[in-house]
């Protein structure tokens, strides 16, 4: 008889021990799949929630932290020259980021709101469509004015973003390329609501202009050359956009033309550069007293600078690996975010069951094996005459110890079985009452004020980019679902043959040190 059969066979035979056994495995079972399970599925909610966003990260200056530092300046000198120099996002740093492998489209560009000349915005249908007012000044004469209706995207790169992702879509044309961008060119992308509203076509030209129309025609008036205060633009591509206002949102009511995705025109940022600074140096001219040298060069130089740095990633999985082998690269004051901040909010209940679940696996295989370590060693005791005759009969001791652990390993397989048929049962009812415990617990001592209403942004409700998914709190944890996987199943069975193994660690020494010739003696 072999050591599986000799195993086989105490098993059937002590029947007490074996049914103690398998019932402690059985609870065991139960709360490692319970644990595992809940922890599991916490993560994958997570990684699920992960997958569905948009793989974007933003290079940015922290302006928190600035503001730290200049408030703990206590020298006046001090606090006025931090102001006068505000940290700066460096295009060598955006540059070097947009050559990372993972990187698909990178957005490096101004946005600002601007007029249109001699053509008319797409309507939005709100309170706010008449776009312009008056007012008295202080010499009581009626001034006209009008609102912005268009919205310049400048951009310093040929691959952008929402070209990239499927939000732009070109339906004639071409997008303007990098050469165009180099050489400054003078073309522009329109949308096709805004060119069908115009009747343009590929090849006309729009005019646009950073100032308000009104004063350009009271410059004009006054006999003054506006020529350089309007931007001619050749239309190279007409574009379709995915983005839509909402116009549920109560702000609609009182937005403005230029916050509609139907009013944004796209040009090389290198040709808004060129515009802006000829602007400045126009209003210079006219006003020498406005600007001192340094702060006119101060004034040209953040012409050049983005509002925009964004990078579109090839996979969300790879946002948070990303940002930190890239972090240590950036200087003081500026920082790479993917708005993981609120995103760890809103997992914080998850992040907290996967702990405690954790943590319970690990308590109840420690107990698992001191316990079965204990029962295996004590009931050794009483089979010494059995092992002194086995060892006598010439069986080797690794025989013997392998006859012990078939003996717990047959027994916890059955309890692993049972185990994973009622787990498969209640897990899920588990899993749900336990998020549902710890939900209503994290809201107790939650603060409405700092979680910024669990809210992770794609775009405002107008839909304007701040390229961040929109995910709330109840989406996130809708992707909760406790379940026994076949890979769960491998990992208990797995776990269980880990607790057998250390378990017999113990008793096997016992049986190293046995000398069966002193055993036999003994019982005669």
């Amino acid at each position: 008889m072999n050591y599986l059969q000799r195993a086989f066979a105490y098993v059937r035979r002590r029947m007490a021990k074996t049914i103690l056994l398998m019932i402690t495995f059985f609870l065991i079972g139960n709360l490692v799949i319970l644990g595992l399970g809940i922890s599991q599925a916490a993560e994958n909610a997570k990684v699920m929630t992960r997958k569905s966003m948009r793989a974007v990260v933003s290079y940015e200056v922290d302006y928190n932290k600035y503001y730290e530092y200049v408030d703990s300046l206590t020298d006046q000198d001090e606090i006025e020259a931090a102001y006068r120099n505000w940290p700066k996002l460096s295009a060598q740093v955006a540059m070097e980021l947009a050559k990372d492998q993972r990187v698909k489209a990178f957005n490096y560009m101004i946005n600002r709101p601007s007029y249109s000349i001699g053509f008319e915005n797409v309507p939005l249908g709100n309170e706010n469509e008449k776009n312009s007012g008056s007012y008295t000044d202080e010499d009581g004469n009626e001034v006209q004015y009008h609102d912005p209706n268009i919205m310049m995207y400048a951009n310093n790169y040929a691959t952008m973003i929402e070209m990239e992702d499927g939000t732009f879509t070109l339906e004639s044309g071409k997008y303007f390329t990098q050469s165009d961008i180099d050489s400054a060119a003078k073309v522009v992308c329109i949308t096709k609501e805004l060119a069908e509203q115009n009747n343009l076509h590929v090849g006309d030209s729009i005019t646009l202009s950073t100032t308000d129309p009104s004063s350009i025609k009271s410059m004009e008036n006054e006999g003054q050359d506006t020529g350089e205060m309007k931007l001619e633009l050749e239309i190279c591509g007409i574009y379709s956009t995915v983005k839509e206002m909402d116009t549920s949102d109560e702000r609609f009511k009182w937005a403005s033309p230029y916050e509609s995705p139907k009013n944004i025109v796209l040009l090389p940022m290198s040709t808004f550069v060129n515009y802006t600074q000829t602007i400045n140096g126009v209003q210079r001219k006219l006003h020498p007293d406005w600007y001192t040298d340094e702060d006119f060069e101060r004034l040209q130089e953040q012409e050049a600078q983005p509002t925009t740095v964004v990078y579109l990633l090839d996979d969300p999985l790879n946002v948070e690996t990303f940002i930190s082998e890239h972090t240590g690269n950036l200087s003081d004051y500026t920082k790479l975010n993917a708005n993981d901040e609120t995103f760890k909010k809103m997992a914080r209940p998850l992040d907290t069951m996967s702990f405690f679940s954790n943590i319970v696996v690990w308590i109840v295989v420690i107990n698992a094996v001191v316990i079965i370590s204990l029962v295996t060693a004590l009931t050794l005791k009483t089979r010494e005459y059995e092992i002194g005759v086995l060892l006598a009969m010439g069986v080797s001791k690794i025989k013997v110890v392998m006859q012990l652990f078939m003996e717990l390993f047959a027994i916890a397989i059955i309890g692993f079985t049972l185990a994973v048929a009622s787990g498969s049962l209640m897990a899920g009812k588990v899993g749900d009452q336990v998020l549902n415990y710890q939900t209503a617990n994290e809201a107790q001592y939650d603060n409405p004020d700092k979680f910024d209403d669990n809210i992770y942004y794609s775009y405002d409700a107008f839909g304007n980019s701040d390229y961040f998914t929109h995910i709330s709190q109840e989406q996130l944890l809708a992707q909760y679902h406790v379940s026994v996987s076949p890979l769960l199943i491998g990992e208990i069975y797995l776990l269980g043959t880990m607790v057998v193994l250390v378990s017999i660690v113990v008793p096997s020494f016992m049986i190293m040190r046995l000398n069966p010739k002193q055993i036999l003696l003994e019982q005669n």
